[in-house]
């Protein structure tokens, strides 16, 4: 379904009165702007909850030019989750500042080619080791594959724009979208008890939204080293 498509989905299963005859911006409950902000608010639940919108191709979003002593990079905002990270085609190796502090003294002043990476969950990641001019002269570029969310909120300008997940999902969506609508506070739409079965309901399909508490842990936890014994 496309934006158009899902305010007349909504107002059909909600029962507004948009699409009656005479039926003005007065006559409905929920005007198109708030429907289609339920619907950006869904995209982001899934994509947070569940991990559905990956991207390689996105330049603003996939690539990241490379400076000369410089190991701390700014990643898109949309980004929730590095994925597969490479310079120069080959892999680089996801890690943590507790490894890296265990393995070596000073890593961050360290300079030489990029063989690894920290990603803490915030909008940047560090580089080990920190690029030179020579090796930004072999790969000027890192390239990410990553999972995101929207990169930008969907509009009535737009009827025609399509989310960026398969189109079996998108019935799922409704769910929230239903959901936010018993929230307004209004008289005529707040259902609290209406809204909790909608949210059980996108819960069952996508799962639970992640705890920020447990997603700091995991990734704190170090990434696991096997030593060989001769």
């Amino acid at each position: 379904m496309d934006v158009e498509q899902f305010i007349a989905t909504f107002r059909s299963v909600l029962d507004d009165k948009a699409n009656s005859v005479g039926g003005g911006s007065d006559d409905v409950l929920w005007s198109d702007e708030e429907i289609v902000g339920y619907l950006t608010e869904a995209v982001n639940e899934v994509a947070e909850r569940a991990l559905l919108i990956e991207d390689h191709t996105t330049p603003a979003v996939c690539s990241i030019a490379l400076q000369a002593g410089v190991g701390e990079y700014t990643l898109h905002p949309s980004v929730l989750r590095i994925k597969r990270l490479t310079w120069n085609g080959r892999p680089l190796d996801v890690t943590s500042t507790e490894a890296l502090d265990d393995e070596h003294v000073a890593w961050e002043t360290l300079a030489g080619r990029p063989c690894r990476y920290v990603h803490s969950g915030s909008d940047t990641l560090r580089l080990y080791r920190i690029p030179r001019a020579e090796d930004i002269a072999v790969a000027p570029t890192l390239a990410l594959t990553v999972y995101r969310t929207p990169l930008a909120p969907y509009s009535v300008a737009s009827p025609n724009e399509v989310p960026e997940l398969k189109t079996l999902y998108h019935d799922r969506l409704m769910q929230w979208m239903y959901r936010c609508a018993y929230l307004k506070k209004d008289s005529e739409t707040f259902d609290p008890n209406a809204a909790a079965k909608h949210e059980a309901a996108f819960t069952a399909s996508f799962g639970q939204r992640p705890d920020a508490n447990v997603q700091r842990k995991r990734r704190d936890k170090r990434p696991p080293v096997v030593r060989i014994r001769f």
